[in-house]
């Protein structure tokens, strides 16, 4: 459960425009996961230019 966990938190980070790598801030004792949590809640952006692939 912990894989598909990770790639869903990864994939909802990639929805608020921000990079997979923000994860690793979950290992910051407390205050890492408090931020994790926040940037996982934050609304998505609608263009998320960044990590769509290419409709061509």
């Amino acid at each position: 459960m912990l894989i598909p966990s990770l790639a869903l938190v990864v994939r909802r980070l990639h929805d608020t425009d921000k990079a997979g790598w923000f994860i690793l801030l979950g290992l910051i004792p407390l205050v890492g996961g408090i931020i994790l949590l926040v940037f996982v809640l934050l609304p998505g952006v609608p263009q998320g230019a960044r990590f769509d692939r290419p409709t061509a």
